[in-house]
């Protein structure tokens, strides 16, 4: 009871502590323009790529898991559709050593794969934590489109062998053509909270030593001060995959390094220094 009436009647009002909010507790974000911002980011995340050419094996690998999603998902075509755009939503927790890499490029030291490996030593709890919410959402996106395109457009057509099928089944029927605009509306719905969580969450975990909801806050704040360049950026980054689907993942093994490089500086761009602890200063000897 005493510590009910000390919260609402406190003795002395002024020491009370404000209530935390997305603005309050978060560190200032600037405003960007599109495109001159987003392509300032994407030069520099370029030229740290041919700084740093080993980040290509990070690339190398998520191209690989891409192409064995792809191998896997090449006669089931629903399921091809909710493997890859998975993939595209939970790609963010694999840029964690690309950042890594461009962290340690911006203070003069040199970025290895085991440095950017060692990354996910460092965050610990928080990673795992961040990569959760991610496989949840994926889960919850391959229910709906399941849902929506397996069982209220399919249940008449079996096994079909392409993706020409599947749509040539849902724009043949009413019902089919809701459940194509359900897709579509689904997908806008996930991609964007994927996109708003994951803006810059790894790079502010990586540089400001925070955990995921911390971080979170500072990837919503950032999307909430910049809607419309930002949603520039994620369309962007959504081309940019889409023609690696095209070439079999192949140009992912460039594509997916040169924009976790260029995510680095667009975080850099967007943040500032707010609550950010500093670093020391590496020895002459150490890299």
């Amino acid at each position: 009871m005493r510590r009910a009436q000390e919260l609402l009647f406190p003795e002395e009002p002024h020491k009370v502590e404000p209530k935390q909010t997305l603005d309050t507790g978060t560190p200032p974000v600037r405003s960007i323009s599109a495109p001159d911002d987003l392509r300032h980011w994407l030069a520099k995340g370029w030229n740290d790529l041919r700084s740093a050419p080993l980040a290509l094996v990070h690339g190398l690998f998520v191209a690989a898991v891409g192409l064995l999603i792809l191998a896997y998902s090449w006669t089931q075509p629903v399921a091809s559709v909710i493997f890859i755009s998975g993939f595209l939503l939970v790609g963010p927790i694999l840029a964690v050593g690309v950042n890594e890499m461009a962290r340690r490029l911006e203070q003069g030291r040199a970025g290895s794969v085991g440095s950017g490996l060692g990354a996910i030593r460092d965050l610990g709890g928080s990673l795992w934590i961040y990569a959760a919410v991610l496989i949840i959402l994926f889960a919850l996106w391959a229910s709906v489109v399941w849902r929506w395109i397996g069982v209220l457009t399919l249940g008449d057509l079996g096994a079909p062998a392409t993706m020409g099928e599947v749509f040539g089944v849902m724009l043949a029927s009413p019902q089919g053509v809701v459940s194509l605009l359900g897709v579509i509306a689904a997908g806008i719905v996930f991609a964007l909270a994927v996109f708003a969580i994951s803006l810059v969450t790894l790079p502010a975990m990586l540089d400001r030593k925070k955990g995921f909801v911390d971080a979170a806050a500072v990837s919503l704040k950032a999307f909430k001060t910049n809607p419309g360049p930002l949603l520039v950026w994620g369309l962007t980054i959504t081309a940019l995959f889409a023609i690696s689907v095209a070439t079999a993942f192949i140009a992912l093994i460039v594509i997916f390094p040169w924009l976790g490089f260029a995510m680095w500086h667009g975080y850099r761009s967007l943040v500032g220094s707010g609550d950010r602890p500093r670093e020391p200063k590496p020895h002459p000897t150490h890299g």
